[in-house]
């Protein structure tokens, strides 16, 4: 009886560790993930929000990038945008919460690839995106590219992912 009781006891307590281990270091997957998550909620708002709330919401969405950060996006239905740097990014996530009246994002279908040197990742993703307003809502193809720096995961490269549709579409 004793013995069995001590082999519990010990199978409980490597259960715990590695439920721990798991918790409190997950996988950089797990980590860039919720860091995706995190950034959708964030560029998310609210039509009842203010525009202070907002302007923080910009300013916080702009620390998920690397000062240098790069971005190419081509949507369909608008002008294709470049633009670099951080601060760009919290101008035009300020400007989008000034024109429009509210806004959810989600990344769906998120897959992360780890670098070989386990410094750097490629995150893609689906994101889904719906106007306050409008009936319907827009999906387009990404990929996200982060680096560790100072042991947190940042995006450095932002990309649209040309479906063969918009291939087909852009020769026509």
């Amino acid at each position: 009886m004793q013995k069995s009781l001590r082999l519990v006891g010990a199978a409980a307590l490597i259960g715990l560790g590695v439920w721990g281990w798991f918790i409190f270091f997950p996988s950089p997957e797990k980590v860039i993930r919720s860091r995706l998550n995190q950034l959708a909620g964030t560029l998310s708002f609210e039509p009842k929000d203010g525009i202070i709330a907002r302007g923080y919401r910009a300013d916080k969405a702009a620390r998920f990038f690397t000062p240098d950060v790069e971005v190419s996006v081509d949507v369909r239905g608008m002008e294709p945008m470049v633009f670099s740097g951080r601060e760009e990014i919290q101008q035009r996530a300020l400007g989008g919460a000034r024109l429009l009246r509210g806004l959810k994002v989600e990344f769906l279908d998120i897959n992360v690839t780890l670098g070989p040197d386990k410094q750097t990742a490629t995150a893609n993703l689906t994101a889904k995106w719906t106007i306050s307003g409008d009936r319907e809502f827009n999906v387009q193809e990404f990929n996200f590219h982060f680096k560790k720096v100072g042991g947190e995961w940042l995006i450095y490269r932002v990309e649209t992912v040309k479906t063969l549709s918009q291939l087909i579409l852009r020769a026509a």
